[in-house]
């Protein structure tokens, strides 16, 4: 197989897919914005997810096929992964993630209770005062910081995809030493379908999920190439 051929292809479509993420999301490259209507920013969301898991899946063909792995220098004062990272203060620029997000293996629904509207009481009111809630709207206008951090963090990890093999083998290496006590996935791909997979093709991030995870899989298992 071509690996570069097969990379730079997925990669070209990787980086059609942002710019048209940019465009939904009403952001410039720098990640200007304002605000966007709840249902536009769902569907930003969808996008961005298998758009976000396409690319992770692509620097594990990287990784594999150029046998990156960490030097051992790199690991050797390594400190337990926290179970949970706090959150900064927005003023770094974010990284992208490298790892899938866990699959949620709880059950779904469960045990229904009667529904009643918050109230407020205090000493001196004769009745409680009842305050209702205020329901989601498709229209309901959102902010779109959050997004404009990933667009920019999936930016900047396609246009350096050694650089980010070698921060996954980093990482991969640190979950691995500091295994027992983290609880942590040790590889990035979690098992099974990838997030923001969808049986039906209904958009063309799907074909390229799709393309990225099975050329991922064969990497992984087949021997690099001379």
């Amino acid at each position: 197989m071509d690996w570069t051929l097969a990379i730079d292809r997925n990669r070209d479509a990787l980086l059609r897919m942002l710019a048209l993420l940019f465009v939904m999301a009403g952001l410039d490259r720098d990640g200007a914005g304002a605000v966007l209507p709840r249902r536009a920013h769902m569907a930003v969301l969808r996008v961005l997810r298998a758009t976000e898991a396409a690319a992770r899946r692509l620097i594990v063909v990287v990784k594999a096929v150029r046998g990156i792995e960490a030097r051992v220098s790199e690991t050797r004062a390594v400190r337990p992964v926290p179970a949970a990272i706090p959150r900064g203060t927005g003023a770094r620029a974010a990284s992208f993630v490298l790892f899938d997000p866990r699959k949620s293996f709880a059950p779904r629904g469960g045990r229904k209770f009667a529904r009643r509207e918050p109230f407020i009481w205090s000493p001196g009111m004769d009745v409680p005062v009842f305050e209702l809630k205020s329901k989601r709207s498709p229209d309901d206008l959102v902010n779109t910081n959050a997004v404009s951090r990933r667009l920019l963090a999936l930016q900047r990890a396609l246009d350096d995809l050694p650089g980010q093999a070698r921060r996954m083998a980093r990482h991969e290496a640190k979950r691995e030493a500091a295994r027992a006590s983290s609880g942590k996935f040790i590889r990035p791909m979690r098992p099974g379908t990838p997030p923001g997979h969808r049986a039906r093709k209904a958009h063309p991030v799907d074909m390229i999920l799709s393309d990225c995870h099975a050329l991922a899989l064969y990497a992984l298992h087949a021997p690099p190439e001379p």
